[in-house]
């Protein structure tokens, strides 16, 4: 994975160089792009150990000038696969939990986390007529987070209520990586416009958390969280025209 970041870093360092001796009455106009992206991935690292494939939908906002992109990006991660059972020491032998009633109660337990930073790229055309469609290289880095979230639906168990979740939630977040590599289209009508293709994320975490109250200890370990998938994403441009209007 750092043999891959090394690579786009040398390849988008590359790109820079020569684009700095292009002619300047080539260049195209500025853009400012809005992107809703859908993303679907797998874990990896220690982020395996805790969850299964999960899905994201975000929202994207960069600036693109000739070929180089810069802007914000934000992620909303959620999934349904679990595989630390949290609950496991409360649950009865056909795995129901019981209310304060001493009634059988409705919860459910599921992935839940984001991901927010800035990102910097570039797009190389394949066809020359074609100026901004072609391949899409960006990387990008922030703070990315995940917890386990727990939902008692009916409000039936105190032992889930309030303050108590966080001592099973595993609330964990840190510093961030994510690289994205795809094709990236733009219509000569601007009416279609999207990319698509697989994005890497590396994630730095530690827990939040000063206990967890099913393990009965402090988790201070440092993790290496690792999301890697594929990813869509449709774009509406503003940009000027020639006489400087915005549209």
């Amino acid at each position: 994975m750092t043999r891959n970041v090394l690579f786009l870093l040398c390849f988008l360092g590359h790109t820079v160089l020569f684009a700095q001796g292009t002619n300047e009455s080539e260049k195209l106009p500025d853009m400012l792009q809005i992107n809703f992206g859908y993303g679907f991935q797998a874990p990896g690292g220690d982020l395996a150990d805790r969850f299964g494939l999960s899905s994201s939908i975000g929202l994207t906002a960069n600036y693109m000038t000739g070929k180089f992109i810069f802007g914000a990006e934000g992620d909303f991660i959620f999934g349904a696969n679990v595989k630390t059972d949290v609950l496991s020491f409360m649950r009865t032998e056909d795995l129901a939990i019981i209310g304060d009633q001493r009634e059988y109660t409705d919860v459910s337990i599921a992935q839940r986390g984001w991901y927010a930073g800035g990102m910097v790229g570039a797009i190389f055309p394949i066809l020359p007529s074609a100026e901004r469609s072609g391949l899409r290289l960006t990387l990008g880095s922030g703070l990315m987070q995940h917890k386990i979230r727990i939902q008692d639906r009916a409000g039936a168990a105190t032992q889930l209520q309030g303050d108590y979740i966080k001592g099973y939630d595993r609330l964990t977040n840190g510093l961030a990586f994510k690289e994205f590599i795809g094709y990236n289209y733009f219509s000569k009508n601007q009416r279609v416009n999207f990319y698509a293709g697989f994005e890497f994320m590396q994630a730095f975490t530690k827990s939040r958390r000063d206990y967890n109250f099913d393990t009965m200890s402090a988790d201070t370990d440092s993790r290496v969280d690792l999301l890697y998938g594929i990813k869509v994403a449709w774009t509406l441009p503003f940009f000027y025209d020639a006489d400087e209007q915005f549209y």
